[in-house]
């Protein structure tokens, strides 16, 4: 299992795996393939990744603006849960950004028990709520911020 920090001269086969694992997580709503190829192809755009053979097992986006980072995707394949992947993707993704970051923040969806408590273990606090901010089913989103300063 490795840790690759996806870069946009990645092949066509890397986004589309990336895709279907974040569709496969958060249904729908998950990126497509040229939605992270265009993540990776802006200078303040991250995408990790783990890598078992030639399977993507886990990832993250994101992205940092001035002072701040935000956390656009995390998802981890079912047969891999709890096994502290998710983790592992937000310390490198902390590692990652500029000096002068101050806060992280993420949206994550109100009844989604385990990524909140994930989130929480990784110093995340819960800062609002986003009415009907996502759909299919229609959802609330706990807003989180983590102060890295």
């Amino acid at each position: 299992m490795e840790l690759v920090r996806v870069t946009d001269r990645a092949g066509k086969e890397i986004f589309e795996k990336l895709s279907v694992l974040d569709r496969k997580c958060v249904g729908n709503e998950g990126w497509s393939a040229d939605s992270f190829r265009s993540e990776v192809g802006k200078d303040n755009g991250i995408v990790l990744c783990f890598v078992d053979g030639d399977n993507i097992i886990a990832l993250l986006s994101g992205y940092f603006a001035e002072g701040e980072g935000d956390i656009t995707s995390v998802a981890v394949d079912e047969n891999f849960r709890r096994s502290g992947l998710a983790q592992k993707l937000i310390i490198e993704f902390i590692s990652i950004l500029p000096e002068n970051t101050e806060n992280i923040f993420l949206e994550v969806r109100e009844n989604n028990v385990p990524a909140i408590s994930l989130y929480r273990k990784c110093g995340f606090e819960k800062l609002s709520i986003r009415k009907n901010f996502y759909t299919n089913p229609d959802e609330n989103a706990v807003v989180m911020v983590k102060a890295v300063k």
